[in-house]
């Protein structure tokens, strides 16, 4: 199995030790003792001595600099400086700024940021988060950057993920703090996106870009947790994606705003909570938005962010349309657009009735009225007179009428209170 160690570092042991690593298939200590200056270290040994493939990054706080003694005039010379003097074998260090006098959303974003790459990256089956070396105000930041991180990766690559908090006792013995296991339906993406998402802050004369998408983002996260679907594909293909702020971009403006006061590190832009929900909301739009017309596969695909019920409901709705659609081509030269009301009609028909109607099918499915109607949004948000089948020779495809489109953008909007 492939296994990322995380560790935050504030802590650093004089000297090494003897550790009893733990066994991760069950979660026990090993017969083996492993002497190490740290315990993630231990534990990579042990994991790889096992035929485990092992990555370990270290998430070290700047303020680690008074322990290291270290001199600085610049940021980039602190980051370095720190750097040159903690050297880790086989390791992965990553600077995070933190301190008194930075606030802790800029903090979690560099830490979320850092830990999501390395899961994309390495892509692992365990994540193992080792606290044994670290005060509990920066291992509970890293925790929540990590927690996070998953989420992130589950609502847009990995399907599952083990992990675990770890750490040392006195006798040397790592021991398992908390094992969870976690999957894609664990997710509830409304946590993150259905709120106000402030995402910059300065008391001071700077002026600062207004990330776009925001609003749509809620939107978004109201879609998939009512499960609308459609609506969540029509509101993706709305969103301008390169217009989105990046996370260089985050990063350029804490960078470009650090000042140095009397040896403290100053900033006069602070990154909010709301910086790591945006980036998490851009991964979301990188993965799922696709432009008109859209694909049963591009619908199918979507309910990866949405709840189980939500997925297999829509899923069984949109198979009884499939089999309805194949039986009518067996039958008939369709192609074109068709109401998935007037599709409908003819689910509804009998047998009989059907074998009556059959030289009439194609001519039941144009007559169908082509006003949208009253938007309601029920039924996962599949509107009868407003929802387009198109019947290609390749491809099925399935969206909102044109003229209906801003009506239903409208009814959701209404929905939220906006």
């Amino acid at each position: 199995m492939k296994v990322l160690i995380i560790s935050p570092l504030t802590d650093l042991p004089s000297n090494g030790g003897k550790f009893i690593p733990l066994e991760i298939t069950n979660w026990s200590n090993s017969p083996i003792e492993i002497n190490s200056k740290f315990s993630f270290l231990a534990e990579k040994d042990f994991l790889e001595s096992e035929k485990h493939d092992v990555k370990v990054i270290c998430l070290v706080p700047t303020s680690i600099r008074d322990k290291l003694n270290i001199s600085f005039s610049t940021y980039d010379e602190l980051i370095n400086n720190i750097l040159s003097n903690l050297k880790i074998e086989d390791t992965e260090i990553n600077v995070i700024p933190f301190e008194s006098t930075i606030n802790l959303g800029t903090s979690l974003y560099y830490i979320y940021l850092s830990i999501y790459k390395a899961l994309k990256q390495f892509s692992p089956d365990v994540i193992l988060l080792d606290v044994s070396n670290s005060s509990s105000l920066f291992s509970s930041l890293v925790l929540k950057g990590l927690e996070i991180a998953i989420d992130d990766m589950l609502l847009t690559y990995a399907e599952n993920y083990i992990y675990a908090i770890i750490s040392k006792r006195d006798n040397g013995y790592i021991q398992t703090v908390l094992h969870l296991y976690k999957n894609r339906q664990n997710v509830k993406i409304a946590k993150y996106l259905l709120r106000e998402m402030k995402v910059l802050r300065t008391e001071k004369p700077v002026t600062l870009p207004q990330p776009l998408g925001r609003a749509e983002f809620r939107r978004l996260a109201f879609a998939i947790e009512n499960c609308l679907p459609l609506v969540a594909l029509h509101i993706l293909d709305r969103i301008e994606y390169e217009k989105l702020m990046k996370e260089e971009d985050f990063i350029k403006i804490i960078i470009e705003n650090i000042k140095m006061d009397k040896g403290n590190i100053t900033n006069d832009v602070e990154l909010l909570e709301g910086a790591v929900y945006y980036t998490l909301a851009r991964h979301l739009v990188e993965k799922y938005k696709v432009n008109k017309p859209f694909t049963i596969d591009n619908l199918r695909n979507i309910l990866n962010t949405t709840s189980i019920v939500c997925n297999k409901a829509v899923n069984r709705f949109v198979d009884e349309i499939m089999l309805t659609i194949n039986y009518l081509l067996k039958h008939n030269e369709l192609e074109g657009e068709y109401r998935l009301g007037a599709i409908h009609n003819i689910m509804k028909l009998s047998l009989v009735d059907f074998i009556k109607n059959k030289e009439n099918i194609i001519e039941m499915l144009k007559n169908y009225k082509r006003e949208c109607g009253d938007i309601e949004l029920t039924n996962m948000g599949f509107e009868p007179n407003s929802t387009i089948i198109n019947i290609n020779k390749e491809k099925i495809y399935i969206y909102y009428a044109e003229e209906c489109e801003d009506k239903i953008m409208s009814k959701v909007k209404d929905m939220m209170g906006e």
